[in-house]
């Protein structure tokens, strides 16, 4: 344990000053007397300051009047997106179960041909008409240009193998345009 050394004044032989010194503990308890009696009656004659007015409800902060609005917003876009998802997912579905409704029975010549009818009357449809009157390797880029990562060898046919009188592709062949065609008309929304 540490000692106590004396204060300050103690040490140059001074009487200690009154804020410096420490309280002590009164001998005698303090007695209720008249003055505080007097002064629990000044405290009671005191007159309180009034509590402030609850805050009222309305008219709401403007953070609420900004939620409400965009809430309202909101609930008026919500049936319009929602139609417009209906309609964009009929139409791709109409356009996926057209392209499986063509005949594998149909030769090679015949079955390339109602595919590309198919793809043109879905862009006219469309509205884009100038794609309609292309052919060929046009008609192949126009395809490859439309959708991310085309797997232009998979599409080649509707390039080459379209315009030849005697149209030959192999089984494979055939199911890659087919899953070529339906990630095209998954993206294109045709």
């Amino acid at each position: 344990m540490l000692p106590v050394q004396p204060a300050y004044g103690q040490q140059c032989g001074r009487p200690i000053a009154r804020h410096a010194q420490q309280p002590q503990a009164p001998e005698h308890p303090v007695s209720e007397g008249p003055s505080t009696a007097l002064s629990e009656g000044l405290y009671a004659s005191l007159v309180h300051p009034a509590a402030p007015p609850p805050i009222p409800w309305w008219p709401p902060a403007p953070g609420w009047w900004l939620v409400l609005g965009l809430l309202l917003l909101l609930a008026m876009l919500t049936p319009w997106l929602v139609l417009r998802w209906r309609r964009r997912s009929a139409i791709k579905l109409r356009a996926q179960q057209a392209l499986r409704d063509i005949p594998t029975t149909l030769t090679d010549q015949q079955w390339l041909t109602e595919v590309n009818t198919l793809l043109k009357r879905l862009l006219k449809q469309r509205g884009d008409v100038a794609a309609t009157r292309l052919y060929g390797q046009q008609w192949l880029d126009y395809l490859c240009a439309h959708y991310p990562r085309p797997q232009r060898r998979s599409l080649e046919p509707l390039a080459a193998e379209l315009y030849r009188q005697t149209a030959e592709l192999t089984p494979q062949q055939r199911r890659e345009l087919q899953r070529e065609l339906r990630r095209w008309l998954r993206h294109n929304h045709v």
